[in-house]
């Protein structure tokens, strides 16, 4: 007998046990990489203003030295030790409310994204199987981001990256989940979390791409001038409550957000570059093909290789014919990239949480495409999908093995607690907070008392901090690049060093 009732379509449900697994193998991928990777400056940026709104009630990042900014050498960065505006007010009072629950620490800090990560890979879970209506999609995509490098580093890190990239993230699955019932509070709830996304980082903002290409294939002719208002509403509110902070030190505003700018906007000068350095800096040197990279490290340039595929698959007749959704999701890539190689000029890799998952995302709609094609078509994507995990692990895998927390990190904690002085001054990069503490004799001065004519007992050195500000100095104040090396030659002498760092003591 002929089954004449309608197919059902398929529900989000039978999607919790793999997306469990998926979620389960994040959770352990972020958590190995917690405990052994060594914390970086760009973390105590983040957490100290925090620290300090739970311990001072004054929201300031203590450890600075508001001269010695690498980036802005010389220009104050006013008040910077009692009132943090370098960065969005989210982005300090999330955090803040968290160590109130959990208490403060390395650790307890990096579990805070490693929460919003499985809040993010849920999120992009339901937005493939909302937009293509295959659990297979669905449930690859889940695997492909949990094993994704840059998706578990931000979920192992004190940046708020993977933070606002979650908030977006649930932004679109608000406009996809409710859109049905209630265009409006669609557009009201998504973009709440939106805003709230921008205001932990501006970057977050990208999803506002993703939301209005939903939009406009969906609900053009819902679209009103009322509801585009009622849009703007969250970020109006937003924008007053942040006001507020700013009205207490509009100077110091003005400074900091000044130096945290520099750089950021060339793509909007010269976008042909922009772009071409999307793909040169942001994917090749500072990600997947390092000019460092050697042996097996030179494998993952074949990571953006194969997403790239998987976008162009996705994108391709066939494949978009059988689930149009599959095709959006690809313009949504395509779109992304064009935004970010336009409109943030600093490239740095950690951003690319925002994208990696939109390109796993396509890249699973590609494969599972493929595996219905015949037999060899399916063995390649099978192949495919096996190679990108093994890859993504593997390099995972080698961070955690590497353990520069223990190796290189307590190390030099441990020699400078032995032998420097209750009152010694010592210069570092901000990292050195979490081991020496955040209100002790110890700044983050990568001018090396140029400005302020302060000597340090100590002086600690890198090559990702005080290396790379040298080599700025060099191009943009020589004077002050004579003065640090002339300082490290004639006046210290090194007394220690280990794979990542040296420390020298004054003579």
């Amino acid at each position: 007998m002929v089954n004449t009732q309608p197919s059902r379509p398929p529900r989000f449900t039978g999607l919790l046990v793999p997306l469990a697994g998926a979620g389960l193998l994040f959770a352990m991928l972020a958590v190995a990489t917690t405990v052994t990777k060594k914390p970086w400056f760009d973390e105590v940026h983040f957490a100290g203003p925090a620290l300090d709104l739970i311990t001072r009630g004054s929201m300031g990042q203590p450890v600075i030295e508001p001269l010695g900014f690498a980036s802005s050498p010389g220009i104050p960065q006013l008040r910077v030790n009692t009132r943090a505006y370098y960065a969005m007010p989210l982005s300090h009072l999330a955090p803040a409310v968290w160590y109130e629950l959990v208490g403060f620490g390395l650790f307890r800090m990096r579990a805070l994204a490693t929460v919003w990560g499985l809040a993010a890979l849920g999120a992009w879970c339901f937005v493939v199987f909302k937009l293509t209506e295959s659990r297979p999609v669905a449930a690859l995509a889940a695997f492909l981001i949990a094993t994704d490098r840059f998706f578990v580093d931000a979920g192992a890190d004190g940046r708020p990256d993977m933070m606002s990239a979650a908030l977006g993230a649930l932004a679109l699955v608000a406009y996809l989940a409710l859109r049905e019932r209630s265009v409006t509070r669609a557009v009201l709830i998504s973009q709440t979390l939106l805003a709230a996304a921008v205001f932990t980082h501006p970057v977050g903002g990208i999803a506002l791409f993703a939301i209005a290409l939903v939009a406009l294939r969906f609900d053009r002719r819902l679209l009103n001038w009322r509801r585009l208002l009622l849009a703007g509403l969250p970020y109006v509110v937003g924008g007053a409550l942040w006001g507020l902070y700013i009205s207490v030190d509009p100077e110091a505003f003005r400074a900091q957000i000044a130096g945290n700018s520099i750089g950021r906007f060339s793509g909007l000068t010269a976008p042909l570059v922009g772009l071409a350095a999307e793909i040169r800096v942001r994917f090749l040197d500072r990600a997947y093909a390092p000019p460092y990279a050697t042996g097996m490290r030179k494998l993952t340039v074949l990571i953006p290789l194969i997403y790239a595929a998987g976008v162009i698959g996705a994108w391709s007749s066939r494949v978009g014919k059988e689930r149009p959704g599959a095709r959006l999701l690809a313009v949504m890539a395509v779109v992304y990239l064009l935004a970010f190689g336009i409109l943030e000029g600093a490239k740095p890799a950690f951003y690319l949480v925002h994208i990696t998952p939109l390109l796993a995302c396509c890249t699973a709609a590609w494969i599972v495409a493929e595996r219905g094609r015949g037999t060899w078509r399916r063995r390649v994507a099978a192949g495919t999908a096996a190679l990108l995990i093994l890859l993504q692990v593997s390099w995972i895998g080698y961070g955690i093995r590497r353990d520069s927390y223990r190796n290189a990190y307590l190390p030099a904690v441990a020699y400078l607690k032995q032998h420097a002085g209750p009152n010694d001054l010592i210069f570092a990069v901000s990292e050195f907070a979490f081991g020496l503490g955040f209100y002790g004799p110890y700044r983050d001065d990568s001018t090396l008392g140029y400005f302020t004519g302060k000597r340090a007992a100590y002086i600690v050195m890198d090559e990702p901090g005080y290396g790379e500000a040298f080599r700025g100095f060099a191009r943009i104040n020589p004077a002050l690049y004579g003065y640090v090396r002339k300082a490290l030659k004639e006046d210290y002498q090194k007394v220690y060093s280990n794979a990542v760092y040296e420390i020298y003591a004054r003579r």
